[in-house]
């Protein structure tokens, strides 16, 4: 099997080939079974993360999720403490600015700070996962860390192309496995 550094850099190499078409055609059938599901029409907090890169887009699920009077929560990295904090958005355009990773968080003067135990569903991204719900991110543990204070009830739901879902990637005890994973198949 490979090691995680080594299926990181295969799976990154794999999305980042994807178009812009089959990112957004993808992302939109993986979003529509999401929002079908009752794990999302009865949450009232979901943290969902904002894309980058070809990952699973999630510009119109947050749109869609503030039109649904959902509570919205994005992550804001805290690179100095290794954490993210969980802030609430209530206006993409006036919470949001563009991080000097090039993907957008809450301006850091606007957080409104989520405590883990408050969400409802975590929506997560990964680089590689498997048939278990074994995940792999980009090897910080920032995702572990929160969602190891999810509440017994909340829900950690990733969102993947199905590329990225192998019978089985390494893990290791202080990874978290999802509860799901949705793709586009």
């Amino acid at each position: 099997m490979e090691t995680k550094n080594q299926l990181r850099k295969s799976m990154l190499n794999i999305r980042n080939t994807m178009s812009e078409e089959e990112v957004k055609n993808k992302s939109r059938t993986i979003m529509n079974k999401l929002t079908c599901m009752d794990e999302y029409k009865n949450s009232k907090v979901i943290f969902v993360y904002m894309s980058f890169k070809n990952e699973v887009d999630t510009t119109a699920l947050i749109s869609k999720m503030l039109e649904d009077n959902k509570r919205v929560v994005i992550p804001y990295t805290d690179t100095v403490n290794t954490a993210i904090i969980p802030s609430e958005i209530k206006n993409t355009h006036e919470d949001l600015t563009l991080s000097h990773f090039g993907y957008y968080e809450p301006v850091f003067e606007k957080i409104r700070r989520i405590e883990p135990e408050e969400l409802d569903l975590i929506i997560v991204p990964g680089v590689a996962f498997d048939r278990n719900n074994n995940r792999i991110g980009f090897g910080k543990g920032y995702y572990d860390r929160i969602l190891s204070r999810k509440r017994s009830d909340a829900k950690a739901i990733a969102v993947a192309y199905d590329f990225q879902v192998l019978d089985e990637v390494p893990s290791e005890p202080h990874d978290i496995k999802m509860d799901m994973i949705i793709t586009e198949i």
